[in-house]
């Protein structure tokens, strides 16, 4: 009797919901359809007769809607992810395209590599010699507009193909940065990028610096180079700068770090699931370098696999800031119908078995960076008195050749002589800067050359400060 009771109290519950006006008006709104699913699965689970799971009721839910309505097929794969980490995605043809061509190492773009944090798409690393480096887009910045598109709620799939295009387009980014008021605007012309992720020289005192802004299938590569220059001039001395570095393929970092990891030494650990291993070794037998590592709470997964394997194996020193504790391996797996899923399939150890998923690599000095504006003074007086153009020489060239150094454009070593490398700088800042792109330096040029340094400030590096003070000791 009291079963019969409760089923005609819940019975009554259902058909009033189900006879609600915006169900019967077609009105209904996601959470309340997702509620009226809800409940009829309650209703299954709770009174028939028969075994049925959850997951065979939704399942069968699913399989229906999409016999009945095929184009909803891409909805339902991206909802399957959902409920996984936030780096566990299904790609649409479009999106896999898009990630291919980052990791192929060519696009047409801007140069900059993007990732979502804390609700903001933020810019983790600048190429060098790209646009955006020469348009004044820094490391840090978060961007919330894309061509006067408000883009602070789109997540980084959505935003790349607005940044991306034909070489020779422009593209408008508003951005956030912080100590600075409001959003900021750039104008940034796209250019083809091939994405060499290393830059490198040898410093003073012979110590070899190696930048690695990225893990890409080219990354090895242009290492081995760096290595060779540094072997071809006796450095036994070099740091690895690992800031902003968001990580990248596994077998590139592994084949970076048998350079650096002695004792044909483990360099990480992958466990599965299913608690099975598969430890990657170095080939290197004797350490070749005294090693310094720059790391922040920029440095993800690929970087922080070769920061841990160095510091777990006594290789090198690790300095800056904790990094930012991304301990989890992602598979990339082509679907014949078309698209590709990126799926969470491991997690990774440091050589002594160390997790840091969540956690970082901790420095064993630690070292913030500060901030200055540039001293106007150590440059050279800009005049504002005549427009010098390709050919010319004089004190006004030298000084928008420093002032434009200074805000990243290639011009050389800063002389007095405006060649064809001033002339391409000046033409790129004025199309940054919405001037006439005609690469002669007006008036007007050198009054938004002396702003834009005006306004600049410059990072004062007291982490690599730090490790060639270290190297040296």
């Amino acid at each position: 009797m009291k079963r019969i009771k409760k089923l005609v109290v819940f019975a009554v519950i259902f058909v009033n919901l189900f006879t609600m006006t915006a169900f019967a008006e077609g009105n209904i709104s996601p959470k309340d359809a997702i509620d009226y699913l809800d409940l009829i699965k309650q209703f299954i689970m709770n009174y028939y007769m028969g075994e049925v799971t959850d997951e065979a009721i939704l399942e069968g839910a699913l399989k229906n809607v999409i016999r009945k309505n095929p184009e909803l097929l891409e909805q339902a794969l991206k909802g399957m992810f959902e409920p996984l980490d936030q780096y566990s995605v299904y790609f649409t043809d479009e999106e896999y395209e898009q990630f291919t061509q980052q990791v192929d190492g060519q696009y047409g773009g801007i140069g900059i590599t993007v990732q979502n944090r804390e609700g903001h798409i933020v810019i983790m690393s600048v190429l060098e010699n790209s646009p955006a480096l020469r348009a004044g887009l820094k490391a840090g910045d978060k961007i919330v507009s894309v061509d006067d598109v408000d883009v602070s709620d789109y997540d980084v799939d959505m935003v790349l193909p607005l940044l991306r295009g034909e070489a020779g387009t422009s593209v408008k980014i508003g951005v956030i940065r912080e100590g600075y008021e409001g959003i900021l605007t750039f104008n940034v012309v796209r250019d083809v990028i091939k994405i060499n992720p290393i830059t490198f020289k040898i410093l003073d005192g012979n110590v070899g610096y190696i930048k690695i802004s990225d893990f890409n299938i080219n990354t090895a590569e242009f290492t081995k180079k760096a290595i060779d220059t540094f072997d071809k001039n006796n450095v036994k001395k070099v740091i690895i700068d690992l800031r902003y570095n968001p990580g990248g393929a596994l077998q590139q970092v592994v084949e970076v770090a048998k350079y650096f990891v002695p004792n044909r030494g483990a360099i990480v650990h992958i466990e599965f699931k299913d608690g099975t291993r598969k430890t990657y070794k170095s080939t290197l037998t004797k350490a070749k370098y005294k090693i310094a590592v720059l790391i922040n709470g920029s440095s993800a997964s690929a970087s922080e696999i070769l920061a841990g394997a160095i510091q777990d194996s006594k290789a090198g020193i690790i300095v800056g800031e904790k990094s930012f504790g991304k301990g989890s391996v992602q598979d990339v797996i082509p679907l014949g119908i078309g698209g590709a899923i990126k799926m969470t399939t491991a997690r990774y150890l440091t050589p002594s078995g160390r997790s840091i998923d969540g956690i970082g690599i901790y420095p064993d000095v630690e070292v913030s960076n500060t901030w200055q504006r540039i001293d106007m003074s150590t440059l050279e007086e800009m005049p504002y008195k005549r427009k010098p153009s390709l050919g010319d020489k004089g004190k006004d060239v030298l000084a928008a050749e420093q002032r434009l150094q200074l805000l990243g454009y290639d011009v050389g070593t800063p002389d007095e002589v405006f060649d064809e490398k001033t002339q391409k700088a000046i033409m790129d800042f004025q199309k940054s800067r919405n001037l006439y792109p005609y690469g002669v330096l007006d008036i007007n040029t050198q009054i938004e050359l002396n702003n834009a340094v005006w306004d600049l400030e410059i990072e004062v590096d007291r982490q690599l400060e730090k490790a060639i003070e270290l190297l040296n000791q």
